[in-house]
């Protein structure tokens, strides 16, 4: 049996794309699926990667949902998910140890995220903070890095490379399919919290490699995609976010337009102006979803909804039409709390439990949201 899902969604591959597929086939215990968002036009995959196609340009999240799907639809469920993007590449020692380190986590772990590497050997960005009107005025002010160090039970991974158990995955729901390209993990982790999930983090020792920006590129479209996104955010989570984030957010990206012109740096202002035009846009109009018609032939949220649907308490339906009934469950089965405090984690096995791997396995590191 594969305790191990691993999804890999792609438009149009990466030039890693072969590499990391090669790489999940050959991992233990591990099941391979892409989930080709164009098409593959005859190009061979590495035996073993299950292909998915034919399904349009669903986006990121619906695609992952779609690939959940048939695997438990095929059989037995695996015990975890891995979501990939095509441009991640997974060192080898990160690959071999990867599913021992899953399998170590105790099952109050319900999600693992991984540091990420640059193209050119420094650090990538692998963390995020949920938004809310405070978290986003420091990070104006200070600066993300800032923002993670505040507040700590607020951190989650970033989409291109996390592992969550498949059980958690489906009680949540899934991804969100009325997000098409941004803002679904931040969605997934923000009712991941909700529910009084936890997140750990892997050492340091065990990166992935991340180029990002190779599978969308600097497209104008996708930057009021993105800010679309965030409305999208901003109604889902009104009950707690309240209506001040939409305009802290506005601001934020406001002074980040100014300052990039002030040093020179219009590329930038642009994006970041695009995307305020995007946030502005999809607040007035919350059907509006400006890729369906553009180059990158975007499925509809409707599409979406019908494609990314998942199984929830034993019944097919929408994702994104319960997600308070998935959330409550969650936290249901979580013997009643309300949330869910850092543990004392385990001991970590020493050097020989890992035979031929260099160090234990980390320290548990968890967080969570009251």
């Amino acid at each position: 049996m594969h305790s191990l899902l691993a999804v890999v969604v792609s438009h149009g591959g990466s030039t890693r794309l072969d590499q990391l597929l090669s790489v999940l086939v050959a991992m233990n215990a591990c099941r391979a699926v892409l989930v080709e968002n164009d098409t593959l036009a005859g190009r061979p995959v590495p035996a073993g990667v299950r292909v998915l196609e034919g399904q349009g340009n669903v986006g990121y999240g619906t695609a992952v949902n779609l690939a959940v799907r048939h695997a438990i639809e095929d059989g037995p469920a695996p015990d975890w998910l891995l979501v990939i993007n095509s441009d991640v590449t997974i060192p080898p020692h990160t690959a071999e140890v990867l599913p021992k380190l899953l399998a170590w986590y105790p099952p109050s772990v319900d999600v693992v995220g991984f540091p990420f590497l640059a193209s050119e050997g420094g650090p990538g960005r692998s963390q995020g903070v949920l938004p809310t009107p405070r978290t986003s005025a420091f990070i104006t002010l200070r600066g993300e890095a800032a923002a993670l160090a505040r507040w700590p039970e607020l951190r989650h991974p970033v989409g291109a490379f996390f592992a969550i158990r498949v059980p958690t995955f489906l009680r949540l729901g899934g991804f969100d399919p009325d997000y098409w390209m941004y803002y679904e993990e931040t969605d997934l982790f923000a009712r991941l919290y909700a529910a009084g999930g936890r997140i750990a983090w892997a050492d340091e020792e065990w990166p992935v490699v991340h180029v990002g920006g190779e599978t969308v590129g600097r497209s104008g479209l996708l930057h009021a995609e993105l800010g679309r996104s965030a409305a999208v955010y901003a109604r889902r989570h009104r009950a707690t976010l309240g209506w001040s984030w939409p305009a802290v957010h506005g601001g934020q990206l406001a002074v980040l337009t100014v300052r990039k012109l002030a040093t020179g740096r219009l590329q930038d202002a642009r994006r970041a102006a695009g995307i305020l035009a995007g946030l502005a846009a999809g607040l007035a109009r919350p059907s509006w979803e400006p890729a369906v018609r553009s180059r990158w032939r975007a499925a509809p949220a409707e599409t979406r909804r019908r494609v990314g649907y998942l199984p929830l308490a034993g019944a097919a339906r929408p994702a994104a039409t319960r997600p308070g009934t998935a959330q409550a469950e969650m936290a249901g089965a979580r013997s009643g709390a309300s949330s869910v405090a850092a543990a004392v984690p385990a001991p970590a096995p020493r050097l020989g439990e890992l035979e031929s791997h260099r160090s234990p396995l980390p320290r548990e590191r968890s967080s969570s949201v009251e």
